[in-house]
């Protein structure tokens, strides 16, 4: 971009004309004031500038320009239709570049303006190259130095004087002379590279120096021999580069890459490679050694609680309390100076330890209490007092496994086990694990495919009036009939389910297929009750459930006073506030809601009046006992005084003998389910019981 400077409109006209039509582009300005205000604005790589200018004539402007960072170098035509050396002179003076007189050929003009465009990029390249040269070698910290080999002498460069720090001058010439200043470890390496140097060999290599100051610098030098005509080496030329930084920096890099960014424990790279090194030698010394898994208990409770801020303080704080928790020799490091790496996060709330050296197993079993004892302990997160514990899976090497993989499995389903045992434990692997493993995917894999092939039906047990004993609702139950299997219990299927993520379709499937199967019965004129449908706390939080549920109901076109829905304490009570919305929709859909095995959660009586709940169901495990279980008696004749106070129903389930049934008539229980009435039915079974039992009216 070139800036036209003239006052005379035919002369800005025809010049800028030329030199559009030359290729250049221009920006114009008719005085000086205008010129310096375009030339602040914007970046120009020639001026031509008219000596003779209303206002600030040219002399001022150019010298103005010159006085601006980026004007200093700029080429400044001056263009003048005064022919005295005093206006030239005066254009040079104040850093004109050259100068047109007028009247302009507009030809020869455009041939001036490349020239200096030209001249300007020469010189600039040879300044910048210079210039880029210096600051390279003072930015990359770089020093040469030349070692005459006849006369044992070396040359070096101040740079390189200035790496090695300040240095006696008769040692500087010296080629041995500077070896005082490196590292023991390092100093015999680079003496005997010197010397194989003075025979012919080039070398490069790192080494630290310690300055006076008493800081220590990695440098990295080359040395290249250099031969007469006849062979013998005749000097060494070499460079010397500050490397401290990068190798800092490499350090850095490798322990990002290794190391866990939150809590600083090795991460799951630098653990499998711990893993292959500590496994390689334990096999080559006949040695144990033992992989601990560790997962923490109920964390993802507290970060939906707290927030994952304050989770990550906790994580920090589990990763402190586990080193200090392993003593140094129950560990084997990646780095034998540095034994805290032994200890890993995987990722999340999964930790890994790794104990080597192991006289026998129980050792092992030693150190995992001492874990779990350390983690027990309540710790102070900013103003919240929390207790995280976790559970630990034991695998031993090479009893559970030969390799890294098989070692990590095993361990890993030792915790899972230790986690089924109530948690804030530990569990060896044992082989009865493996299978366990093993029937569980498989059993995943049928459940997967069960659905899709029709495995699963619907049975209903009746619930009764204690009074009159007529049927007046029932609960559909979950069956699975496996093709080889045979009937598969929902206590192993349902848990399953709820993991794999499959409970919350196989639940929609229950409603849909229980009205549909109501439909059916009111169809036939049989005198249909009501069913209650169990929701797991999957369901129960699922964005569909709403639409599942009015789906079902419009399409089997089954009036919804006949749908109960059942739920666990634990799942209306562990979102308060979400669960209060969520059962208000559904008794706006019109459906009687119930608390499933009430008594064994831990339910606040507070929120539980809030809930808009109808029924309470009396679990199994209070009736079982019943009469002559004292402890048993009052748990009942509590949750029935208190759906008396609360105005709900209560439904007690699992009576099996008329025992239990007196007492719970004697208590003013309203509804019964159990063995006693009828065993759970299937659809055609329950519809003759239908139509056999007369049902209240």
């Amino acid at each position: 971009m070139i800036l036209l400077v003239d006052d005379d409109v035919m002369v800005r006209l025809m010049a800028a004309e030329a030199l559009i039509a030359s290729g250049f582009e221009v920006m114009e300005a008719a005085d000086g004031e205008q010129a310096l205000e375009l030339f602040d604005r914007h970046e120009f790589s020639l001026v031509l500038l008219d000596v003779s200018l209303g206002g600030i004539d040219g002399f001022e402007v150019c010298r103005q320009m010159r006085e601006r960072p980026h004007g200093r170098s700029l080429p400044i035509i001056m263009l003048t239709g005064m022919d005295d050396t005093h206006s030239i002179d005066s254009a040079y003076s104040l850093g004109a570049t050259d100068f047109v007189t007028k009247p302009l050929n507009w030809t020869l003009l455009v041939y001036r303006v490349r020239y200096a465009l030209r001249a300007a990029h020469t010189v600039a390249d040879l300044e910048t190259s210079e210039r880029r040269l210096a600051v390279a070698q003072r930015v990359a910290r770089l020093g040469g130095w030349l070692w005459h080999v006849d006369e044992d002498r070396c040359e070096r460069s101040k740079i390189c004087l200035d790496l090695w720090g300040d240095t006696p001058s008769s040692l500087h010439e010296e080629p041995f002379g500077l070896l005082s200043r490196v590292l023991s470890p390092d100093r015999q390496h680079l003496r005997e590279a010197m010397e194989r140097a003075r025979e012919g060999e080039a070398y490069q290599m790192s080494f630290r120096v310690q300055r006076d100051e008493g800081t220590v610098v990695t440098l990295y030098e080359q040395a290249l021999p250099v031969r007469d005509e006849f062979g013998r080496v005749v000097r060494i030329e070499g460079v010397t580069q500050d490397v401290t930084e990068r190798e800092q920096a490499q350090r850095r890099i490798r322990f990002l890459a290794y190391h866990d960014s939150l809590t600083g424990l090795a991460n799951r790279q630098m653990f499998r490679e711990m893993l292959d090194h500590t496994l390689a030698r334990s096999q080559r010394t006949g040695s144990r050694c033992a992989l601990l898994y560790l997962d923490l208990d109920r964390l993802k409770r507290i970060n939906d609680s707290y927030g994952h801020t304050l989770g990550d303080q906790i994580l920090r704080e589990v990763a402190s309390r586990l080193l200090a928790s392993i003593r140094s020799a129950d560990l084997v490091a990646h780095d034998d100076s540095l034994h805290e790496e032994v200890v890993a996060r995987l990722g999340g709330d999964e930790f890994t330890v790794l104990l080597t050296d192991l006289s026998r197993a129980e050792d092992a079993a030693r150190v995992a209490a001492r874990i779990c004892a350390e983690l027990g302990r309540p710790l102070q997160v900013t103003h919240v007092e929390l207790v995280v514990t976790a559970s630990i899976g034991i695998a031993i090497f090479p009893d559970n496994g030969a390799d890294p993989e098989t070692l990590l499995r095993h361990a890993d389903m030792a915790m899972y086990a230790a986690k089924q045992r109530g948690r804030n434990t530990y569990e060896f692997f044992t082989e009865a694990m493996q299978q366990q493993a093993v029937e569980r995917l498989s059993l995943e894999q049928d459940l997967a495919r069960a659905l899709e092939s029709g495995q699963f039906s619907l049975h209903y047990q009746p619930q009764v009036d204690s009074a009159s004993g007529r049927i007046v609702s029932a609960e559909a139950l979950l069956r699975w009939e496996h093709p080889q299997r045979g009937m598969v219990s929902p206590v192993q299927f349902i848990p399953v389910a709820e993991e794999t993520g499959l409970i919350v379709p196989l639940g929609e499937w229950v409603v849909l297929t229980a009205c549909r199967q109501m439909a059916e019965w009111r169809q036939a004129g049989l005198p249909v009750v009501p069913v209650a449908v169990n929701l797991s706390a999957h369901n129960f939080r699922s964005d569909s459930l709403l639409t599942s549920i009015a789906h079902a109901l419009e399409s089997t076109g089954l009036p919804s006073s006949y749908l109960h829905v059942e739920l666990t304490e634990s799942a209306v009570m562990q979102e308060p506030a979400a669960a209060m919305k969520t059962l208000g929709a559904l008794k706006a859909i019109g459906l009687k809601l119930s608390i499933d095995d009430f008594g064994t959660g831990y339910s606040s009586l507070s929120t539980l009046k809030q809930f808009p709940i109808d029924l309470l169901k009396i679990d199994r495990s209070f009736v079982r006992d019943l009469p002559e279980d004292g402890s048993s008696a009052s748990i009942v004749e509590a949750i029935l005084a208190l759906a008396n106070a609360l105005g709900l129903g209560v439904v007690a389930e699992g009576v099996e003998t008329a025992a239990q049934r007196d007492f719970l008539c004697s208590r003013r229980c309203g509804l019964m389910q159990g063995y006693l009435f009828s065993k759970p039915l299937p659809a055609d079974g329950f519809a003759r019981l239908l139509g056999a039992v007369p049902r209240q009216a």
